[in-house]
């Protein structure tokens, strides 16, 4: 264990100093990234890749896609019949009429959703300004050690963990509320119109998907594949046929099979490990006690 040295009052300004500093490094940093990777392993569109990065600051939301060797996807694109599909199951149907029906209803008066959005728009703020308030009261708590204030160390502690907490838990559930966008007013009109639920549904046959959830590194990682026949690279006479039985392998048909890849990862910005470090200078450069400390200030009178 490493020798703790004695407590010098000159310790305070020096850890004063490296608080202010992390500070302002983790405050202009990236505090959220989340990043999608996804690759066509099998079939028309391989081996196109595709990736994203999201990364949240304190003012912004950057967005980044790229997509690499994507000439097979766009002819895969242009192959595609975007209308091949097979028959819709009757508790399929009797879903998407009543999510219908709902979205015939009246959604209420402009006013309303114009509040809706706002409150909606607010979640992310309120998440920022945790950070913000976090931040600031670990750099004053520090500055309170400077002070003989009794309980000054239980106040350092609690504003380190209150920081941890805005980013690790506020600010990651205020991002999640902004993404679900009005939740339930329309989960229907999502799980319906989406291009996602409506080749998985509808367009694929004989689909097999997994996926595998994990912590890493200040984050956690969601692996997921998919695989299936398209019915959009079928001919019309003989999607029926796929649709009941798997082609044979060899077969036209069975070259409609399509294999997809994901990895997507959330993760605290990369640089707000470098808090961590602030235990291990309290202990380091550990502050006087009370005692010494009203001794300096009156030996200064």
């Amino acid at each position: 264990m490493l020798p703790r040295p004695s407590p010098h009052r000159a310790f305070g300004f020096i850890r004063l100093a490296v608080t202010a500093f992390l500070a302002v490094h983790v405050f202009i940093s990236a505090w959220l990234e989340a990043t999608a990777e996804g690759i066509y392993t099998e079939g028309r569109p391989s081996p196109t890749e595709a990736h994203s990065l999201i990364a949240i600051d304190k003012d912004q939301t950057i967005i980044d896609i790229e997509i690499k060797r994507a000439t097979a996807f766009f002819f895969y694109a242009l192959e595609r019949d975007g209308d091949a599909a097979v028959p819709v199951s009757e508790t399929n149907s009797s879903n998407q009429t009543n999510a219908g029906d709902a979205g015939d209803e009246p959604n209420g008066s402009d006013e309303a959703k114009d509040q809706g959005e706002q409150e909606e728009r607010e979640w992310l703020s309120l998440g920022r300004q945790s950070i913000k308030l976090g931040l600031v009261f670990l750099v004053l708590s520090e500055l309170l050690m400077l002070s003989s204030f009794r309980w000054r160390h239980h106040v350092r502690s609690l504003a380190f963990l209150g920081t941890l907490i805005a980013f690790s838990v506020i600010f990651p559930a205020c991002y999640m509320l902004e993404l679900s966008d009005g939740g339930d007013e329309e989960e229907d009109s999502t799980a319906t119109n989406t291009p996602g639920a409506n080749i998985e549904t509808v367009s694929f046959v004989h689909t097999n998907s997994s996926s595998d959830f994990s912590l890493i590194w200040l984050g956690v990682q969601l692996e997921a594949d998919f695989s299936g026949y398209d019915l959009g690279l079928v001919e019309p006479e003989n999607r029926t046929s796929v649709a009941e039985n798997v082609p044979a392998n060899g077969s036209k048909d069975a070259k409609s099979f399509i294999a997809f890849e994901s990895t997507f990862d959330i993760q605290l910005g990369k640089n707000l490990d470098s808090l961590l470090i602030l235990p291990l200078m309290w202990y380091l450069l550990p502050a006087p006690s009370i005692v010494q400390t009203k001794q300096f200030y009156e030996e200064e009178e």
